[in-house]
């Protein structure tokens, strides 16, 4: 039998297993490249199958203010999302929204300011 110190049999062991690995991934790889053979199977697939393609964010387009308050012309609003708080008091105060829309709404001088 011959005399080894244990360090030296753990580097064995160290070299042996990282050995394994490479031959499992090669295996693997080995594997992926058959069945991109057979099946035709591409990178997007790939990327779809792992969850890692980047879906591509829409930009919201910035559309023009549909609707103005009456009492400052500053303060306008799309018509989506919520609806704003000047826009919210006017409705209270008995308004429609048709009457803030641009193009409809009397300029400030003109309206009746409760």
């Amino acid at each position: 039998m011959v005399n080894r110190s244990l360090e030296e049999i753990e580097r064995q062991i160290k070299a042996l297993q990282a050995e394994a690995e490479e031959l499992k991934l090669a295996e693997g790889v080995e594997q992926l490249r058959l069945i991109v053979k057979r099946y035709g199977v591409g990178l997007h697939h790939f990327k779809i199958a792992l969850g890692t393609s980047r879906k591509r964010k829409q930009v919201a387009k910035k559309l023009p203010p549909a609707f103005r308050n009456p009492n400052n012309d500053a303060e306008t609003w799309t018509g989506r999302g919520r609806k704003p708080r000047w826009l919210v008091a006017a409705l209270s105060e008995g308004k429609t929204v048709e009457q803030c829309r641009i193009g409809q709404c009397a300029s400030p001088d003109v309206m009746e300011i409760h």
